[in-house]
């Protein structure tokens, strides 16, 4: 797949997308990181984690800041920045210490809106999702499980109802529209925009949806199910 297709896949929850990107980008964003820094920074299991939450950064800046690609393979290479940043602010958590060194935004990428812009999310922002992430994980299944084939597989209702055995169309809504409003209920502590909060919850449901797609796709490569090739334009390669 081009890194136009990618994009536009990342922008409607393709999972034939996220799982290319896994299959064929994680092996080399994992090789660079390794040998960016040090065993004693991050750790194996460091790097599956920096690779999951480098994704959830992609989605979320392909879907707000409307990022396109100068040319095939920017798509890679934007989001090893990422996973540089992120095992940087990893290392932070760990050892408490600056990131005034901290990588530089990638040149082959370009925010179609505003150049310039951090690729990491506000701590503030970072509190809030968190915190939206906990709470999604611990809602009843059938509401997680309702709300994922809604916002991230855009399926309609009476498609939901067929695969959850409910009446018909309206009793999914309804139910939608109680799973969302208890979740507002308690996210209203720290969102108190409404509208806003059927954004971010939405986003949080999302997010949710890409780490469970992860998740499974790790599990099926550490089972040999999947092969990765990846082709890497640099003088790693050859090591």
């Amino acid at each position: 797949m081009t890194d136009s297709q990618l994009i536009f896949g990342i922008m409607q929850n393709d999972e034939r997308a996220w799982k290319h990107i896994c299959r064929n980008m994680k092996p080399g964003v994992a090789s660079i990181l390794g040998q960016t820094f040090s065993v004693d920074s991050i750790s194996g299991e460091d790097i599956d984690d920096i690779f999951q939450e480098s994704l959830i950064v992609l989605m979320q800046k392909v879907k707000s800041d409307g990022i396109v690609c100068s040319h095939d393979g920017a798509l890679f290479s934007y989001l090893v920045q990422i996973g540089k940043l992120t095992a940087c602010n990893l290392i932070r958590k760990k050892r408490t210490q600056s990131l005034d060194d901290a990588v530089t935004f990638s040149p082959f990428l370009h925010n179609s809106e505003e150049e310039g812009n951090e690729m990491g999310v506000d701590e503030k922002q970072q509190m809030q999702n968190d915190f939206l992430d906990k709470l999604f994980s611990r809602i009843p299944s059938e509401c997680s499980t309702l709300l994922k084939h809604f916002y991230w597989d855009h399926k309609p209702m009476d498609e939901i109802a067929s695969i959850l055995g409910m009446r018909n169309a309206d009793s999914v809504k309804s139910k939608k529209s109680k799973c969302m409003n208890r979740i507002k209920e308690i996210a209203a502590r720290i969102i108190k925009d409404d509208e806003f909060a059927e954004e971010a919850i939405r986003n949080a449901i999302e997010r949710a949806a890409l780490r469970e797609l992860i998740e499974e796709e790790r599990i099926h490569t550490d089972s040999g199910h999947c092969i990765a090739a990846l082709n890497v334009d640099n003088n790693d390669e050859e090591q």
